[in-house]
């Protein structure tokens, strides 16, 4: 008999407040990660058992949406802060470190990347039109997306995903990383110097983009190799720890399967 097909594996996404909802998430997201053949799941951060949530994934996804509270970072808020959820802090900061203390597969998009910064111990631009100028249009005056090439750094993992040297984004910000977190490194960069993209040298499971690939990643096969890259690591993760268990048989989960 032929062995049926693993089931995809289960991709944590963050969810938020979306046009007066609570717990809501922009479709595209999940769109991107199905695409790439994961089965996402969204997160509410009014959910207490967030931690116990991620054990039964197999990745993490952090998503864009408002501002970090600044506190959190030894600054204080002014006229830019906006959006600002305490819960959606606490429970993505808990999360990210969560994620990389077990070991799963982190894409961080945006506000996303800013989380696993701050959660890492950096701190953040509170607005980048004052901070850094607007040589570069990371966010237009009508709020809506803009795009702008970045530059790929190379030697990094976002190298070898991507593929190129540089590659065109769609932006939608007026923060970003100022100082890095130690564990970081810089993977991506704008003419302007901001900082588009981090990972962690010692940790090919853990990438963030400050742009925002769902937005784009229908029409550009580069947008969506981060969908498949954060997929294919879930998938080796989860075979590196059934070969670990692999004498365990009887307690070895398939992909996703404590989710369902």
């Amino acid at each position: 008999m032929k062995p049926s097909a693993s089931p995809p594996p289960i991709v944590a996404l963050s969810a938020y407040e979306r046009n007066g909802e609570p717990f809501s998430l922009a479709p595209e997201y999940a769109g991107a990660v199905c695409r790439a053949g994961g089965l996402p799941v969204l997160f509410p951060p009014q959910c207490p058992g967030g931690l116990d949530f991620i054990r039964r994934c197999d990745a993490l996804l952090l998503t864009g949406g408002g501002d970090i509270s600044p506190d959190l970072y030894g600054a204080a808020a002014d006229e830019s802060t906006h959006a600002v959820h305490p819960d959606r802090d606490a429970a993505e900061i808990a999360l990210a470190r969560a994620a990389i203390a077990q070991g799963l597969p982190l894409l961080g998009i945006c506000r996303g990347m800013q989380v696993l910064n701050v959660a890492l111990g950096g701190t953040l631009h509170l607005d980048l039109p004052t901070t850094v100028g607007t040589h570069v249009c990371h966010r237009s005056t009508s709020h809506t997306p803009v795009l702008h090439s970045v530059e790929i750094l190379a030697g990094t993992t976002l190298a070898r995903i991507l593929r190129k040297k540089q590659v065109r984004i769609s932006s939608w910000h007026h923060q970003a990383i100022a100082v890095l977190a130690p564990a970081l490194r810089v993977s991506a960069q704008a003419a302007d110097g901001v900082i588009e993209a981090v990972e962690i040298p010692e940790n090919p499971d853990v990438l963030a983009v400050q742009w925002h690939p769902e937005h784009t990643y229908a029409d550009d096969p580069a947008q969506q190799a981060l969908f498949h890259w954060l997929v294919e690591r879930a998938r080796q993760g989860w075979a590196r720890r059934s070969d670990r268990n692999s004498g365990q048989p009887d307690t070895v989960a398939q992909p996703g399967e404590e989710c369902r």
